[in-house]
């Protein structure tokens, strides 16, 4: 019993060293404001789609910029944004890859596709930033350069309670491993076997020897 107890409370320290851990490292890669980045580069427009945006229920901001001149943002139905391109040339984010924080793009199409800006499609537009608030998920978003030529895109996700999270993580793995630690070292010295008897029930103290007495001493003389 005493061994089973003393990998019990090892296993302990090192769930509350991997938990404090991971709650460290979350809470620098968030940051105060509880804030992720995902960064990609694009040759052509770009579609992301509900599997990036509508993935959390926080606000979901998309920004654009390209050295060749403005960049323009539409949101909409995914359906809509997919007849809108068609077989055009363009870019679609596959997946965003945590804690890499990058987006997987993918290309399809082959010819050229029009200036998009003024379809009917759009739910709301932007050049350069837009914000899908999720209040009308699913949705898609359009980046397309109007001037052609590469862009960066950034998608950022912020939630409060994601930093909160993490230090609540850390603090719990700190107090496990920290009274973990504690009791192995005060019974480190202790091994199982003087703790126990063979049944796994604690050992009985060794009964006292009394202390001969001056009679009985003359008596063994005697003999």
């Amino acid at each position: 019993m005493a061994l089973a107890r003393r990998i019990a409370v090892a296993l302990a320290a090192l769930l509350g060293l991997g938990l404090a851990v991971f709650g460290a490292w979350f809470a620098f890669i968030l940051g105060p404001k509880g804030t992720v980045a995902f960064h990609a580069t694009s040759n052509a427009p770009l579609v992301l789609g509900p599997n990036v945006l509508n993935r959390v229920t926080a606000p979901v901001t998309v920004t654009a910029s390209a050295a060749s001149g403005p960049v323009f943002l539409g949101a909409a139905v995914p359906q809509d944004t997919d007849e809108l391109v068609g077989q055009a040339k363009h870019n679609f984010v596959a997946s965003a890859d945590f804690p890499a924080r990058t987006l997987t793009i993918e290309q399809l199409g082959s010819s050229d596709l029009a200036d998009p800006s003024d379809a009917h499609v759009w739910r709301s537009t932007g050049e350069g930033s837009i914000t899908v608030t999720q209040d009308q998920a699913p949705e898609s978003v359009l980046v397309y350069p109007t001037e052609g030529g590469s862009f960066d895109v950034d998608v950022t996700v912020a939630r409060n309670t994601w930093f909160l999270q993490a230090l609540v993580a850390l603090v719990v793995g700190l107090i496990v491993m920290a009274f973990a630690g504690g009791w192995l070292w005060q019974n480190w010295r202790t091994t199982p076997e003087d703790e126990s008897g063979d049944d796994g029930t604690p050992a009985a103290p060794p009964t006292p020897q009394p202390e001969p007495t001056e009679a009985h001493e003359r008596a063994e003389e005697r003999r």
